[in-house]
């Protein structure tokens, strides 16, 4: 009787199943690859930021179809490994289709077109609405990606950058010298992409940029001592951009500041980053626009119109990637032989186009190893949610690099694993000279404490001029910062997450082990009190800017600490209370 009973019950639960599964229909599937088709062909009309409203609109109403037509919603409530045998083949037809479409979205991101929170709001809300499950992935293939290390060495090689929390990014290279325009078009936002926003082939884009371009030595120790006076621990700078151009000296390429300008400034910044006792980074883009054995066909990447155009008509040919990998690895290689390199910041993967297939990334990630076994690395030679209009960041798994990489946005939360968020001061990576939209010190500072408090660390850009001049607005935002770390960046280095399961509108929370945490509070509360969730066994409270300690914690009840800074005055952008005393109870 037990034995009918439990058969029964299987059958009960597998009834709904098939069910489900019986109502997926070819049509559902004709339907959804129509959307996903319109929206890539929708995304890819975007140029400039005007053209986002006529994308935005036809989202809205291709989210309205998925949501509203039952062939669709049948579809997307069914995962790959439930989908019957015979509808799997247009199962997967429908993921690539999908991942064509999430290619479009980043090539927009990445280029730096989607920074407005309507714009990134609408993208999320139709991205969802039209989200089919893709089939559960093998995972790392044997041998695959970086090598293997335990805990406690990974623990041991990250504590410098989990410790360091604030970087800054320099951005320069041929690209500084357009300042934004090219053959009279101009361009504000991210114009270290100006040859992809342009369409230029490459043969126009060198005459245009390198009589522009006029790199002077000794500007190079001018970033890292500003980076110094700023409080920062570790600079990245860029030691190639996607335009290909070598920012030093290689027997690998003539397309290099050395053999043009006759300044190293690679060299120069690593002898300034020891002098300043600076962790030295260097991006390094795995795309090159100039390189003539780059093969963007089929990759989904971004890649200059002028470029394809100039193929057509037989003045460039594609085809021979592999000799570009092999390239791609002598220039990192002769990067690693001649300078001392605490991180690489690689640039950028797409879904079709990513790790040993597109970069040999395990070639490259275990070269860097091998080098400097105490060196890190980010995500970025495999594909990677880095955008709010991506969906925001996933936890990395450690084989594809040591951390997640978040760019234009602090996220909401933090993940249960390493990340960094990358900012500008005004929208823009590399120096436009139209673009005066600075940021504010406090907006700044507030943005380096949201990723700390939330885990992450905090990577600022500056785009110096054609001379390698940092624009005075860049030196008096990066100095105001500076000042303000001086006094509290005791709540910022060796930090970790905010403990409690909650933000607070008065500030953010900082801690060292359990018995320091840093209020760092950016407006008082109406009433003057702070109310954590949490009880210590003693505690007692001081302010980082006078070191005086308060009697300000008036009493610990029902699981609460209540503080009271009504007498506090906030002093700039943010005013820190530290309290030191053993966590007694915390409330989840």
């Amino acid at each position: 009787m037990l034995k009918k009973i439990i058969n029964l019950f299987c059958v009960l639960c597998v009834l709904p199943l098939i069910s489900h599964a019986s109502e997926i229909s070819e049509k559902g599937f004709k339907k959804l690859n129509q959307i996903y088709v319109t929206a890539t062909k929708s995304f890819e009309k975007v140029k400039t930021t005007d053209d986002l409203g006529e994308l935005l609109n036809q989202l809205d109403k291709l989210k309205s179809e998925c949501t509203n037509d039952k062939d669709i919603k049948e579809l997307l409530s069914i995962s790959y490994e439930k989908c019957p045998k015979e509808w799997q083949d247009a199962y997967q037809k429908a993921v690539t289709l999908q991942l064509e479409l999430k290619d479009a979205n980043k090539r927009l991101a990445m280029g730096g077109l989607l920074q407005e929170s309507n714009a990134v709001e609408t993208i999320n809300s139709f991205m969802k609405s039209s989200y089919l499950q893709e089939p559960l992935a093998d995972g790392q293939h044997l041998n695959e990606g970086a090598p293997f290390e335990t805990k406690e060495h990974r623990d041991k090689r990250m504590k410098w950058w989990r410790d360091g929390k604030f970087g800054m990014f320099i951005h320069y290279g041929l690209f500084s010298g357009l300042a934004g325009e090219i053959q009279n078009r101009k361009f504000e936002g991210c114009v270290e992409w100006i040859q992809m926003y342009s369409g230029v082939d490459f043969d126009t884009y060198k005459k245009e940029a390198l009589p522009l371009f006029c790199p002077k030595s000794g500007k190079a120790a001018e970033w890292v001592k500003l980076a110094k006076e700023a409080g920062c621990k570790y600079t990245v700078l860029t030691s190639r951009h996607h335009e290909g151009f070598n920012m030093f000296d290689t027997k690998y390429s003539d397309f290099n500041v050395k053999k043009v300008y006759g300044v190293d400034v690679i060299d120069e910044y690593a002898k300034a980053c020891d002098d300043y006792d600076m962790k030295a980074g260097y991006y390094v883009s795995l795309l090159d626009w100039n390189h003539p054995d780059y093969d963007p066909t089929g990759s989904g990447i971004s890649y200059p119109e002028g470029n394809l155009k100039a193929a057509e008509r037989g003045e460039r040919k594609f085809g021979n990637h592999e000799k570009y990998k092999e390239y791609l690895y002598n220039i990192f290689n002769d990067l690693l032989s001649k300078y001392k390199v605490d991180l690489v910041w690689w640039d950028f993967s797409q879904p079709h186009f990513q790790g040993d297939k597109a970069w040999g990334a395990t070639r490259l990630m275990r070269r860097l190893m091998e080098v400097n076994p105490q060196a890190i690395q980010n995500n970025r030679l495999y594909h990677s949610d880095n955008h709010l209009s991506e969906g925001g960041i996933k936890v990395t798994p450690t084989w594809k690099g040591d951390y997640s990489t978040a760019e234009h946005h602090i996220p909401a939360t933090g993940i249960d694993g390493d990340w960094e968020a990358c900012q500008t001061l005004n929208g823009t990576w590399g120096y436009s000279k139209l673009n005066q939209k600075w940021k504010t010190s406090e907006t700044l500072i507030h943005e380096l404490v949201d990723a700390v408090s939330r885990g992450g660390n905090y990577l600022l850009n500056i785009g110096p001029e054609p001379d390698g001049s940092i624009p005075e607005e860049s030196i008096r935002l990066f100095k105001e910062i500076g000042a303000w770390m001086k006094v509290n960046g005791e709540a910022i280095y060796g930090t970790r997450a905010n403990p409690f399961n909650e933000e607070f509108q008065w500030g953010r929370v900082t801690r060292k082990d359990n018995d320091k945490f840093y209020l760092i509070v950016y407006k008082k509360p109406s009433d003057g009190k702070i109310i954590l969730p949490c009880t210590f066994s003693k505690v007692k409270a001081s302010m980082l800017n006078n070191k005086t300690k308060h009697n300000i914690v008036k009493h610990q009840k029902d699981g609460y600490t209540v503080i009271d800074v009504s007498s506090v005055s906030i002093d700039g952008p943010a005013t820190v209370v530290k309290l030191e005393g053993k966590l007694k109870t915390l409330k989840k």
